[in-house]
């Protein structure tokens, strides 16, 4: 079953409607889960350069014969490279955050391979309206990545502060 629990669009005139993206602190609660379209296809090529640009050196992200001669067979792909893309996938859900406030672990459970789609989904842990800034409130996420073959090949765990509804700065700039 499908209905629409939060709305993607304010009303800013007749018939004018803008855009709304995240959600705000109060519309969290602990259990719910969140499927995050669309994935992204990881290829080779992406990996070489998240290889480049952070200067990892190990042979296993982008050295096809090296790797072959692994229990991987072929080259995988970076970490930080997924951590990016899942929470680049997250940000529709959590674009009303002030700040991420705290990594927790990072577990790869599968091997991530060039063309492969990761999907994410998060699932919120723990809400705390009292915390420290009276702008926001602070909730802890797991993200998690599926493949295209539905196996979970990671998760993540972090907290982050939330603006409140009608906090700055969306409230002033219209958001």
């Amino acid at each position: 079953m499908s209905r629409f629990c939060f709305s993607a669009y304010i009303q800013v005139g007749d018939n004018r409607y803008r855009e709304r993206y995240g959600l705000n602190f109060e519309d969290f609660k602990p259990g719910q889960v969140f499927h995050h379209r669309p994935g992204v296809t990881i290829s080779q090529q992406d990996n070489v350069e998240e290889c480049i640009n952070t200067y990892n050196q190990a042979m296993i992200h982008f050295d096809n014969h090296y790797a072959a001669q692994t229990e991987f067979k072929k080259p995988l792909i970076d970490t930080t490279l997924i951590v990016q893309r899942l929470m680049g996938m997250t940000w529709k859900t959590y674009n009303r955050r002030k700040s991420i406030l705290q990594w927790g672990c990072i577990d790869m459970l599968l091997p991530v391979y060039g063309g492969d789609t990761l999907y994410a989904e998060s699932e919120v842990l723990s809400v705390d309206s009292d915390f420290r800034d009276s702008e926001s409130g602070m909730i802890e996420v797991a993200v998690r990545s599926n493949n295209q073959r539905g196996e979970q090949t990671c998760e993540m765990r972090c907290s982050m502060s939330i603006y409140k509804r009608d906090r700055l700065p969306f409230s002033v700039n219209n958001y």
